[in-house]
């Protein structure tokens, strides 16, 4: 299948740019990541709430796990993608996270977008458009009111072990007794600290550790095995749920 929509997928620690001409809509779905979706002026995107309605919008954030879908073919789009465990997701989630979906004020963000729409448009260097894409995280996360609580040590412990792990099986219990809780209590605290089970959290990592895979070149079944997914139709399964395309449609320039 080719690609339905074209341009660039980055990715860092705590966050990826997904830029360029959008292709097929994403069906509902629902995925642990803040999402942060800006049209290139004159454009605009279309997000469809829980209720079934549709909006419009130039400038939008999507909470965590918050199920939605979207729309903007045709269009030049910069999607952000920012978790909610990084300093600017927590700040990100105690602003919107009550709110499901909400537009963002596109005049605190003309530098960003402009930013980036150029840097795209240049074929600018990795760096330089994550370096845009953060400044705008930075600006929306920066209009909160209160700093977000400090992460619990144990559970950003556990954090760092899974993402060393992903390419084997992992059990709750293991990681549990490596922070030093038992599974019941670390079940609990890990709820309350990242806002998912365990399970579904492991899913979602094991999802961008193969997305990277695949961008950098790999293909769809070393993708899977490098994300320890059983194999390429288990990964592709999980790319829609999450995203709501097909991952062989977003194969990156």
């Amino acid at each position: 299948m080719k690609p339905s929509a074209s341009g660039r997928i980055l990715i860092w620690r705590g966050g990826s740019l997904w830029i360029g001409l959008a292709g097929e809509p994403a069906g509902i779905h629902a995925h642990h990541a803040v999402q942060i979706s800006l049209a290139f002026p004159p454009g605009t995107v279309r997000l469809q709430h829980s209720n079934g309605s549709w909006t419009n919008y130039t400038a939008a954030i999507v909470a965590a796990n918050v199920s939605h879908a979207f729309e903007a073919r045709g269009q030049h789009v910069a999607q952000i993608f920012v978790e909610p465990e990084s300093r600017d997701g927590r700040r990100l989630q105690l602003q919107y996270g009550k709110h499901g979906i909400a537009a963002i004020s596109v005049s605190a963000l003309d530098k960003q977008i402009s930013a980036l729409a150029s840097g795209y448009q240049d074929r600018v260097a990795d760096d330089v458009l994550v370096a845009a894409a953060n400044a705008a995280i930075a600006t929306i996360a920066g209009a909160t009111t209160a700093p977000a609580k400090p992460p619990d040590a144990r559970i950003t412990q556990a954090v760092v072990l899974i993402r060393k792990r992903l390419g084997e099986a992992i059990a709750l219990s293991e990681i549990a007794a490596a922070v030093h809780l038992s599974p019941d209590r670390f079940r609990h605290l890990f709820i309350e600290e990242t806002g998912i089970a365990f399970r579904p959290y492991l899913l979602w990592q094991r999802l961008e550790c193969s997305l990277a895979a695949y961008v950098a070149g790999k293909s769809l079944t070393e993708a899977a095995y490098a994300g320890g997914f059983a194999d390429s139709a288990h990964l592709s399964r999980t790319f829609r749920k999450m995203f709501g395309i097909s991952a062989v449609s977003v194969r990156p320039d």
